[in-house]
């Protein structure tokens, strides 16, 4: 797919033919959390700066000892930094109720290997709480262990699946969400090195949060960033570097 940044909102215009809509080609938006659009939740004031070159988002850190309270996915807690914003399309909010299909696309800045990290991008019902269960989000993740091949997956609440390959360039996931429910996600990982692009992975998972809301809520789209594993510490000034890419599609006339 090519990658552009379409507009104002942060989902993009279909456009318009004469047979309907097109659906062929469609851009993703490449996340750019210094643009003044994103609100950034971060309890324990983690984020020393923020850059944003070539694509590529640049955090660093001020020093954190490692727990379970910093990783996306374990436990039912979670107060890593966030960037967060109404997810919309052609001007309108997305909400629960509708049928939402959202893909993303990470890749890891691997010229940066401070700490054993963790990124992810997808959907949110409510990204300004630290209880995962609230958060209830799902999407693409990465994540990598120092200088090793970067694991590129699917986040859904509390847990992932992810895998890695030498040769895997990014990842793309794809996940369903509505009427209330997380539903669930899949993800290819692929090597753009060769012509065409071949996958090197490829996995699903299920949130099983089939009643995750009880009332109409617009939905966030989500950038989080935390530690790989529980015990994982991030040094002062420590540095993650990663390029985050999105769209939406929203379904109507199902009922």
């Amino acid at each position: 797919m090519s990658q552009s940044a379409p507009g104002a909102g942060s989902g993009y215009s279909i456009p318009a033919t004469a047979g309907g809509t097109s659906l062929f080609d469609l851009p993703l938006t490449v996340a750019n959390v210094t643009d003044g659009t994103w609100t950034l939740y971060d309890p324990d004031s983690l984020v020393k700066t923020v850059a944003f070159s070539g694509g590529f988002i640049t955090v660093t850190w001020n020093a954190l000892t490692g727990s379970a309270n910093y990783n996306w996915t374990s436990g039912t807690v979670c107060r890593s930094p966030r960037w967060y914003k109404t997810l919309t399309i052609d001007g309108s909010n997305v909400t629960n109720d509708t049928l939402a299909i959202f893909t993303s696309r990470i890749e890891q800045g691997l010229d940066v290997a401070d700490f054993n990290n963790e990124c992810l991008v997808g959907v949110a019902n409510d990204a300004s709480s630290v209880t995962l269960s609230t958060v209830d989000g799902s999407g693409g993740l990465a994540n990598r262990i120092g200088t090793g091949n970067p694991n590129y997956g699917t986040w859904q609440v509390n847990s992932s699946t992810a895998t890695a390959n030498s040769e895997s360039d990014f990842g793309m996931t794809t996940v369903m969400r509505g009427f209330r429910a997380v539903g669930s996600g899949v993800y290819l990982n692929v090597d753009s090195d060769v012509s065409p692009a071949v996958v090197k992975n490829s996995g699903s998972r299920n949130s099983n949060q089939n009643a995750a809301a009880t009332s109409t809520i617009n939905q966030q789209v989500m950038i989080g960033i935390g530690i790989r594993s529980n015990g994982d510490d991030i040094s002062q000034d420590d540095q993650q570097k990663f390029k985050a890419s999105y769209a939406a599609i929203v379904y109507g006339g199902l009922i």
